[in-house]
């Protein structure tokens, strides 16, 4: 069942714009918040981050290369704003594994643990609910801490049990949130619906608990001043993010981050460009490529950017070698990722692929050290235990992960 039926119980979901700045005033400015953009479908690494001009013609980028405003960095030539901002990134350019099924790789790279022929199914949480096993599952004022706007899969709670799987504020469900009818009228309805589950809950327990858990955040919401920063308002902003979805879900994306959650996931998928690359990319990457530079300088006017840590990634790269139908195939060596965030030293790609960027140099990082590197930001404890639904220990990550942007080179 859906989180936004939950809601159903009096009240409806939130709009995809405007959450309330003045809201955020009341949030610590320190907290730090990660903001998970996730390019589904396997994003090309040459095309985006490491274009190897050099290269061959059939391996270098498609799209060419763009200098960027630090001297001996290029990237895809399509990336003409994130050039402008490339003093306020990080590239790593041996990032990846050896993965190249979409679903197990996107368990990889979104969790930090491997499941090869995952399937839909779910080994490990996803970096988003370990979070909020660590902080809670919502702010004091009820607000999630743990947020998905567009669904990727493995993206939810696995062995941490479904309390913990994120709220699903999902772009068809989006309204202003609030009652249908009075507060105290509502309260009894509750009470009532709460008298029946328990009978449920005594039946079926571990599916009645979760669903039982998630309709609580959800009027947690509601009813706390945490739904204040869901509310539809006016901003000065919402113009120039309001013409495409993934603008509307990067401005809800970063309203919420100042509003006090923690972490929260964007999907942007349509990546798997087997046919016509360059074609494909002229739409997609461009317009990636606007919103990253709305979201970045957001971030920066609104003081958020030393505190809130941006990654965007993919499940896997692309095939060094353009295929006889001008496209890339699925490549698992080599994946795209880039970091921003003012608390590190920005300005800088991490690590070396090799020239024609078909496996890494030096560097070598890979998804579990992705997972530490947010989890590091997120003031957890890299050796904190958490225990199953069923009881078994499991560690947050492994011991030999690494921040990548602290102790890769």
């Amino acid at each position: 069942m859906k989180r936004r039926n939950f809601i159903k119980l009096g009240a409806t979901t939130f709009a995809c714009g405007n959450i309330t700045a003045s809201y955020a005033d009341e949030k610590k400015k320190d907290d730090a918040a990660v903001l998970f953009l996730f390019l589904g479908g396997g994003a090309s690494h040459i095309e985006t981050f490491n274009p190897v001009p050099y290269a061959p013609a059939d391996r270098r980028s498609v799209t060419g290369a763009t200098k960027t405003n630090v001297a001996g960095i290029e990237l895809g030539g399509l990336f003409k704003e994130l050039a402008k901002r490339t003093d306020k990134i990080v590239i790593p350019r041996a990032f990846g594994h050896r993965d190249q099924n979409h679903a197990s790789a996107v368990h990889w790279v979104v969790t930090g643990e491997a499941n090869f022929g995952a399937g839909t199914s779910s080994k490990w949480p996803s970096y988003g609910s370990m979070m909020s096993k660590h902080h809670g599952v919502n702010t004091d004022d009820g607000l999630p801490t743990y947020v998905k706007l567009g669904q990727y899969e493995h993206n939810g709670a696995a062995w941490l049990g479904g309390k913990y799987t994120g709220f699903d504020a999902t772009r068809e469900g989006r309204k202003d949130l609030q009652l249908l009818g009075k507060s105290d009228d509502f309260k009894r309805r509750l009470h009532a619906l709460n008298i029946i589950d328990k009978g449920f809950i005594a039946r079926e327990q571990q599916i009645a608990k979760d669903w039982s858990d998630l309709r609580n955040q959800s009027v947690d919401i509601i009813l706390g001043n945490g739904s204040k920063a869901f509310r539809f308002e006016t901003d000065k902003e919402y113009d120039k993010f309001k013409d495409a979805t993934l603008g509307q879900d990067a401005l809800t994306a970063i309203r919420l981050l100042e509003a006090g959650s923690k972490f929260v996931s964007l999907s942007y998928g349509g990546w798997d460009m087997h046919t016509n690359i360059g074609q494909a990319l002229s739409t997609k990457q461009v317009e990636l490529d606007h919103y990253l530079g709305k979201i970045m300088d957001t971030l920066e006017a609104r003081g958020m950017y030393e505190r809130v840590m941006l990654v965007v990634t993919s499940e896997f790269g692309r095939t060094p070698k353009v295929n006889q139908n001008q496209g890339r195939d699925h490549f698992g060596k080599l994946a795209p990722l880039m970091i921003s965030c003012g608390s590190y030293d920005m300005g800088r790609t991490i690590g070396a692929s090799t020239p024609n960027a078909d496996d890494f140099d030096q560097g070598r990082c890979g998804p579990e050290d992705l997972a530490w590197t947010i989890y590091d930001h997120l003031n957890m404890v890299k050796k904190t235990r958490y225990t199953a639904t069923d009881g078994r220990p499991h560690d947050l990550v492994k011991e030999d992960s690494k921040n990548i942007l602290k102790e890769i080179v």
